[in-house]
């Protein structure tokens, strides 16, 4: 379904809501008294009904009026938070999340949970929920002000007028509604102090269709009728969201209205009375103060006693943040991602195309146009910064969304584990963060399954009952790291070993080291649990989350100790599109180096030549160093006679050096990554090519996984030389 620009700035900032209301819900649940979290909530279900009576979407106001029915009396101290209640809400936001979804889809509503939800939210307001759970501290108030509805009672408002809080439905006036009758009838029951049309709602001139209602309103009410006289004005209004406050209503009521007012550039005094905790005669007699004595509005209300503090405070935190968020509107646009795409691939072309004038001009010898070339080579740099930085986004949504996996599953395995998050701010390619959610997921849920004991056990081991899984990000040499930290009882390598025996994936006669045996896991069809269940057990998974990773041109490993816990890691480059790279040339061929890899380049000496004639490794400042002899690797006979130097390239990658022997240095080059294609699929040591200035392909070589093939080779062919570097975990093609 193709949506509007509108709809769609209501599906995206539903989910915000939704994504805040999980948060706090998650918050709730430590902080059961906590009222400003109570009303988090409320507020989110409440936006998103308001929200899609405007644009009409009915099943999704009729399933939040419910739920905010239910949040209401939460609020009021007449539901206790509970844990059942906690979790009744965390079905109630994936349910509104699949509504709005259905919007987006088109798609048919599931009615059987749809109802078997609102029967839920019935029960728990009828006083058949869980009522165990904790009482918020207000009931006091409630009493007291049953003892004597006529005294200030602590935490009230005293105002004698009802606020009227109005937005009609965008089809308020196809159903035959006029709200001037509607207005008759308000003043029927009293006295209209004040109505103030509100603009919000009203869309630019081009959405703008007769037919449809962009009307709301706020009213100031005087009138000696009770609540339900007053709401039977409303009630032919279904798709419209009403909000009424009685006069002399608690502090907090008022607090949450003066959050859902609109965000217009009010004063601190027009607010107070737009609410009608302050009568304009009030609000005259101290401007006329102020005037005199100078000072601030809301302090001078406060020493009246025309008002309490709290409730100024409130109006001064929403004034805050509407100049917060008009700062933050003027800062930021809205852009596809799409549209961001194409800028990044255009910008590649031209650094390609820039990098062939640039080459023609140094073949033609022109100094003038060889420096006014390397002025553009410049910009177009920071050009390409720029535009891969807009791609750029902060990893922490993706991290954060766990907070609720870990509760979910700790309560379906009966164990007690908590969630630490840092590095949150660590910034990644939008594609990359958008596929490493599912790895992620299914790390977790091994790790919680698998790694986590039940409390019983842990208590044993001399540990606490609660379990703690620590999600990590951090940037290390070009890429990103992530890690998956449990402290539970860690991976038994023999163990494993014997599963792997059984399995057919290792013989007998194997030496493999701990961390190779741990590696195993990543095998398809190897699993460690006893039994399957819905958490985990078959055997698949977590060879998947490797063939993802690898499809990003990552790498993970593990590392683990028994009976401590175990760490598994995550390695992501920063971006997929355009790299800094170094061209290197074996024989006639061109190559890229990725330029973060490279630690230095060396001429080998005559002794050192003589060396790697009988050797695969040279001996560097007194360290062993592994050697790739990229001719014999391609297959490219006699490289070296063409040239009396001999240079190493000596790359680097998660901490193990590797030189790569190649003919020709020609400097530091960027290189727009494209892909191989299929008939290159699993082609080891090359993550894609490149065009360079001159028209020449060049293909990218993959360091990580030439890292590996040294090291493995080192380990098997020369064990009696020099002790071999470990195993590390490796980038797979980065091309597939």
């Amino acid at each position: 379904m193709s949506l509007d620009e509108n709809t769609q700035i209501f599906v995206t900032e539903s989910h915000e809501l939704l994504e805040d209301m999980e948060s706090a819900l998650l918050d709730l649940e430590r902080s059961p008294n906590d009222a400003d979290l109570i009303n988090r909530v409320f507020r989110a279900a409440h936006t998103i009904k308001g929200s899609s009576g405007l644009f009409g979407f009915d099943h999704i106001v009729e399933f939040t009026h419910v739920a905010e029915n239910l949040l209401d009396d939460v609020r009021n101290c007449l539901v206790p938070v509970s844990g059942d209640l906690i979790s009744l809400f965390m079905r109630v936001k994936d349910h509104i999340s699949l509504l709005i979804q259905s919007v987006v889809d088109d798609s048919e509503v599931n009615q059987e949970e749809n109802k078997a939800l609102l029967e839920m939210l019935n029960a728990f307001k009828a006083g058949s929920g869980d009522a165990t759970g904790v009482v918020c501290e207000n009931n006091a108030n409630d009493s007291d002000a049953g003892e004597d509805p006529d005294e200030d009672v602590k935490g009230k408002v005293k105002s004698e007028d009802w606020h009227i809080s109005i937005r009609l439905g965008i089809d308020t006036f196809r159903q035959g509604f006029n709200p001037q009758v509607m207005f008759n009838q308000i003043k029927e029951l009293g006295e209209i102090k004040k109505a103030r049309l509100v603009t919000e709602v009203i869309p630019l001139l081009n959405d703008v269709n007769s037919e449809s209602c962009f009307m709301g309103w706020e009213i100031i009410l005087t009138s000696s009728e009770d609540k339900n006289t007053i709401s039977e004005v409303f009630e032919f209004f279904d798709d419209a969201k009403i909000d009424i406050l009685p006069p002399k209503s608690h502090i907090n009521d008022y607090k949450e209205m003066i959050k859902n007012l609109p965000d217009d550039d009010l004063v601190i005094g027009q607010i107070l009375v737009e609410i009608g905790a302050l009568t304009e005669n009030e609000l005259q007699q101290a401007l006329n103060q102020q005037k005199e004595e100078g000072g601030l509005t809301g302090d001078i209300l406060i020493e009246q006693g025309s008002i309490q503090p709290e409730v100024v405070d409130t109006v001064v935190e929403k004034q805050k943040k509407i100049r917060n968020e008009k700062q933050r509107e003027l800062s930021f646009v809205r852009v596809d991602s799409e549209k961001l795409d194409v800028l990044v691939t255009l910008v590649g072309e031209l650094v390609i195309s820039g990098a062939k004038v640039s080459q023609m001009a140094e073949h033609r010898e022109d100094d003038e146009l060889i420096e006014s070339m390397e002025e553009m080579m410049t910009t177009l740099e920071e050009m390409r910064e720029s535009a891969l930085g807009l791609r750029m986004v902060p990893i922490a949504n993706t991290l954060n969304r766990f907070n609720r996996v870990v509760r979910d599953i700790s309560k379906d395995l009966n164990k007690k584990i908590r969630l630490e998050i840092t590095g949150g701010e660590t910034e990644l390619d939008k594609t990359v963060i958008e596929r490493i959610g599912d790895p992620l997921t299914h790390l977790i849920r091994n790790s919680m399954d698998h790694g986590i004991e039940l409390p019983a056990e842990r208590v044993l081991a001399g540990k606490e009952e609660e379990g703690v899984i620590h999600l990590k990000a951090f940037h290390e040499t070009g890429t990103i790291v992530i890690e998956v930290i449990d402290n539970g009882k860690g991976l038994d390598a023999e163990k494993l070993f014997s599963l792997a025996k059984e399995r057919g994936l290792v013989k007998e006669g194997d030496d493999l080291s701990d961390k190779e045996i741990y590696n195993l896991i990543f095998e398809p069809g190897f699993s460690t649990a006893k039994t399957v269940s819905n958490i985990s057990g078959r055997g698949v998974g977590m060879d998947v989350v490797r063939r993802n990773i690898e499809a990003l041109r990552g790498s993970v490993a593990i590392n683990s100790e028994k009976n401590i816990g175990t760490t598994i890691s995550i390695r992501l480059p920063l971006t997929l599109a355009i790299i800094d790279g170094f061209h290197v040339r074996v024989a006639d061929e061109s190559f890229i180096i990725p330029l973060d890899m490279i630690d230095e380049c060396v001429t080998l000496t005559e002794d050192q030549k003589e060396e790697v004639k009988s050797h695969n490794y040279i001996n560097l400042r007194e360290e062993v160093l592994p050697l790739i002899r990229m001719d014999d690797y391609l297959g490219i006979q006699n490289s070296h006679a063409k040239t009396s130097r001999i240079n190493v390239v000596v790359v680097q990658f998660a901490g193990k050096k590797l030189g790569l022997l190649v003919d020709e240095l020609d400097g530091e080059a960027q290189a727009v990554i494209k892909p191989l294609g299929r008939v290159f699929q699993g082609v080891r040591g090359f993550a894609g090519f490149t065009i360079l200035g001159s028209g020449q392909l060049a293909l990218i070589m993959d360091i990580p996984d030439l890292v590996k093939s040294a090291i493995q080779r080192e380990k098997t062919e020369h064990k009696n030389q020099y002790r071999p570097q470990e195993d590390i975990e490796v980038t797979k093609p980065l091309i597939h």
